[in-house]
């Protein structure tokens, strides 16, 4: 097996897109690897940041403090548009009872206040179950864990006994197995996990939304949707092998199609140019000092 050079690192709700690439490249390269760590969006950035990995997936959009990481560092990096994505609510294939959530329910079930206090569903609508709540979900390293607090009016504070994974399968086989369990994800992972997983319904205040493509595409979801991103270290990229460089070149082609490989939701054609467009000029143009 012939490792690449090239490392990625980040979300692993961009991640498939990139093993989607990898693919496609090794039938004409036959044993390349990528060197992949999907270790979430927080972790990937640093990285960037401290120059060690030349791609980086985000499922959120680098933040100030990581600009002025990379700054520090005199890191220069090209930011990539790639996705939309949703964050949904998932519970056990097994519970056959709890159909949708209002914004408030959501907001109560993994408010830091509920812990030890909000402990049965009963307590969240009469018609419930007496039966534990357990939540659950990717941890504070993740872009998904802070997107979805904000999103729903939490600030990136939690209930003290959330129960953090290190990726979306983790999620979904403690989920999958506790009726009375509830978890956030990805759609594109909840979709791929439908034998353990399945989607509640949230009230955003228009009505019972179950996510999907059309949702997403028509803002009825828009409040937990998001874009992903690549990130690329283009000083780094430049330090690479030819064969890597060849490989990003592909990356960056065909997004859209190794998108929809993915189960992603893919942007318009005009985005997809300008981030070639992107990539070409920082190609030909030598870094800044």
């Amino acid at each position: 097996m012939a490792w690449a050079q090239l490392r990625y690192a980040g979300s692993d709700t961009a991640e498939p897109v990139v093993e989607s690439a990898q693919i496609a490249f090794a039938r004409g390269h036959a044993g390349y690897k990528l060197q992949i760590q999907a270790s979430g969006t927080s972790s990937g950035l640093r990285e960037l940041c401290s120059g060690r990995a030349s791609i980086v997936g985000a499922s959120r959009p680098i933040k100030t403090d990581e600009m002025q990481a990379c700054a520090s560092a005199n890191v220069q990096y090209v930011e990539l548009p790639i996705a939309l994505d949703a964050v949904v609510v998932v519970v056990s294939v097994k519970n056959n009872w709890l159909k949708d959530l209002t914004l408030a329910e959501l907001r109560t079930v993994f408010d830091p206040a509920s812990a030890g206090k909000l402990i049965s569903w009963k307590q969240v609508r009469a018609n419930f179950p007496d039966m534990p709540i357990r939540t659950a979900g990717v941890g504070i390293k993740h872009g998904t864990f802070s997107f979805f607090l904000e999103s729903i009016g939490l600030q990136s504070f939690i209930r003290s006994d959330f129960k953090d994974f290190n990726d979306h399968n983790g999620t979904a086989q403690f989920v999958s197995g506790d009726e009375g369990a509830i978890g956030f994800m990805g759609l594109a992972s909840a979709q791929s996990l439908e034998n353990q997983v399945q989607l509640v319904g949230l009230d955003l205040g228009a009505g019972v939304v179950k996510p999907g493509v059309d949702e997403m595409l028509t803002g009825k979801y828009d409040k937990l949707s998001r874009t992903i991103y690549l990130y690329v270290n283009p000083s780094l990229l430049a330090k690479n092998s030819a064969t890597d460089k060849e490989f990003v070149k592909l990356l960056v082609t065909g997004t859209d199609k190794f998108v929809r490989f993915s189960n992603l939701l893919p942007l318009r054609p005009l985005q997809y140019q300008e981030n070639i467009r992107r990539m070409a000029s920082v190609q030909t143009t030598s870094p800044r000092k």
